[in-house]
């Protein structure tokens, strides 16, 4: 099963719901990350081989962070975000997408569904 580092802008709340799921959760906050770079956040997930979830818009730049180059990421693309919408889509997503394929994959997930960015094949 995927663990998950939580960006330092994701609620608290969002990690406690993933770890009801019985996820792996860590936050980047309670790993001294506090004021990390992007670049510093991305290092400490692949290194711990988790899959990031963020609201930074930055992460799902394919420039910069290009699918299939870390352990994917979770991009919430939900405005306003509520708690409530935020882990309704978080479920939806947890439920229809097989987690064992998120590796390299870039999800952004939207209050009504997510997309997905998976590395290109050339």
């Amino acid at each position: 099963m995927p663990s998950f580092l939580l960006d330092e802008n994701v609620p608290p709340a969002i990690g406690l719901f993933l770890q009801s799921l019985d996820f792996d959760v860590v936050d980047a906050k309670d790993s001294g990350m506090l004021g990390a770079s992007d670049s510093q956040i991305m290092d400490l997930a692949r290194h711990e081989e988790r899959t990031l979830i963020t609201f930074d818009k930055h992460f799902s730049d394919p420039l910069l962070y290009p699918p299939g180059t870390h352990w994917g990421v979770i991009r919430i693309r939900i405005h306003p975000p509520l708690l409530s919408d935020v882990t309704r889509s978080l479920h939806q997503f947890l439920t229809q997408f097989d987690m064992s394929t998120i590796q390299g994959t870039l999800i952004v997930l939207e209050k009504d569904g997510f997309r997905i960015r998976r590395a290109s094949l050339t």
